[in-house]
Formats: structure tokens, sequence, C-alpha cells
């Protein structure tokens, strides 16, 4: 089984605040941090008093949950919800943390229809049981939408996004897009590099599983289930997501309520990143509830 490499996780152990109970972990992923902090846990304390909640939206993802963590099963409950959810669960946390890359699965395992390197149906939900798929968001979505998907989430040009969308407009009205490839090598044909197709793919998997929206919804709410004294973690991959932290975080500081950890964004060392190449766009920012 393909496992996700926990980014940051001896950076965030270090600043977790001391006997921490209750914890919120929205990404699951394979439990890497969780693992890493529970190890570390262990040769300290009793781990009896400690309850933690996952969250995830993928099935597959939270079955494979169950079965990585049963030997902890008395301390964890496995959602199936977004993170976004938090405010739904009617409880209060000492550190709450989202990895915000996608899991390595996603990628890697073909039939999970993320990845350009096979052709699959054109799906990419993280949560095969709502949201559109990628095909119908291509499908019907208008030239503008489209454009301004490509301009905010890809870094595109407006008059490359908008020479984009139209073509994807014209395209699908003789050829719908069905799969990756057909996606793939129509992009090709019109002299879009490897790079810049893996961009559009992950503009059009951020809007379909509309992780963006998910990203705002929990910064607004987080911060009435995080108990006084205790932290939230946030890393980032992608420069809209630590934008969007980045300003919520900085506004929160700016009241009487909230103080940044770190002011300068934390990354991974050198090592790190020639451990594990996932690791080179990740940025950390922690806030505390004072």
């Amino acid at each position: 089984m393909l496992r996700h490499i926990p980014v940051l996780a001896q950076e965030i152990y270090d600043y977790l605040p001391q006997w921490w109970v209750d914890w919120f972990d929205g990404t699951f992923w394979h439990w890497g941090h969780a693992e890493f902090f529970l190890s570390h846990e262990k040769e300290k304390r009793s781990l009896d008093w400690m309850m933690i909640i996952w969250t995830d939206v993928d099935v597959r993802m939270i079955n494979k949950a169950r079965e990585l963590t049963k030997n902890y099963a008395d301390y964890i409950d496995i959602k199936h919800c977004s993170y976004a959810d938090i405010q739904n669960l009617w409880k209060s946390f000492d550190y709450e943390l989202l990895d915000l890359w996608v899991n390595l699965e996603h990628f890697k395992d073909w039939s999970r229809w993320f990845s350009i390197k096979e052709d699959a149906p054109l799906d990419m939900r993280f949560n095969q049981e709502s949201w559109i798929t990628a095909e119908e968001w291509l499908q019907k979505s208008s030239w503008e939408v489209v454009m301004n998907a490509l301009i905010k989430y890809g870094d595109f040009s407006e008059k490359t996004s908008e020479y984009l969308s139209k073509l994807f407009i014209e395209e699908r009205k003789k050829n719908p897009f069905k799969t990756t490839f057909s996606l793939k090598d129509f992009l090709l044909h019109h002299h879009f590099n490897q790079k810049k197709i893996a961009v559009i793919f992950q503009v059009i998997r951020i809007m379909v599983n509309q992780e963006l929206d998910q990203l705002e919804k929990f910064l607004v709410d987080f911060p009435w289930t995080l108990k006084k004294g205790w932290r939230c973690f946030i890393i980032t991959y992608h420069s809209v997501e630590d934008r969007i932290t980045k300003n919520a975080f900085k506004a929160l500081s700016e009241g009487w309520e909230f103080v940044l950890i770190n002011k300068k964004v934390i990354v991974p060392h050198y090592t790190e990143v020639q451990k594990n190449k996932a690791a080179r766009s990740a940025k950390l920012r922690i806030i505390e509830k004072l």
C-alpha cells in the first residue's frame, strides 16, 4: 500500500503545546503525522486520556485509516466529512492540524483518476458521493468560470486563460472530454507542455473538490473550536492556499485573542526535501488562541 510521508512532522511536534489531549486532524493522509506524534508521546506518558478526531471525505481512505489505526481504536474517532465541517463536530480541541497536500495514493494509483500518466475517466473527486466530476465541470462551466479559475489557481495570464477556456468550449461541443488522455492530448495538440498541463489538471481538481472554498470555511470556523492557550497548524503547498491562510491568520492576530507563533513561514529543511520531493513547496503557519 502507498503511504503518505508526513511533511514537517518534527517541526510541528516541536511546536505542540505540552500535554495536549483533544486533537483534530482534518486531513488524515494515512495518519503519517499522527503516527509520528503518538510514537513520541508514548515514550513520555500514557495515551489513555487522549482523543483524536480525524476527518476525510474519501471513503476508501477512511477504510484504510481504520485498518492502519486499529491498535489505537480506543483513542480515535474517524468522521466521513470535510475538515471544513469542524464546527459541526461539537467539540473543542487542544490543537488542530491541516496538511493540504493531496494524498500520494491519489496520484500514484491511476484508478483514483488524478494522474495524467494513465488513461482513466475524468473524475478527480476525493468524495465519490458528492460534487460533480471533472468531466461534468469541463462540460458545464462557462468560459468565464474556466478562465477565472485558470487565472486565480493556475497563475496563467488573462490572455492565455481566455484563449484556453474558449478552446475548451469549442472542443466540448464536438468531442466532450471524458478521459485524462482526451484532455491531455487536446492540450498537447494546442502546444501546452507537460508542466502547464499538470497545472491545468491541478486547477480542475481544485475546482471539482471546492478545495479553497473548504479552506476558507475552516478558517472562519476554527477559532470557535480551538481551546484557549492552544494552537492551529496549517501546511500549504500552493501559493493561493498560503495567501488565504496567511491573510486569515494575520487578521485574527490583529485582534486581542490570537497571536502568530511564526511570523516568518516555516519551510522544510533541505535534507527533508532530498528525501521527500513532495515537501519542496510546503509552508507551515501556526497561530495560538490566547
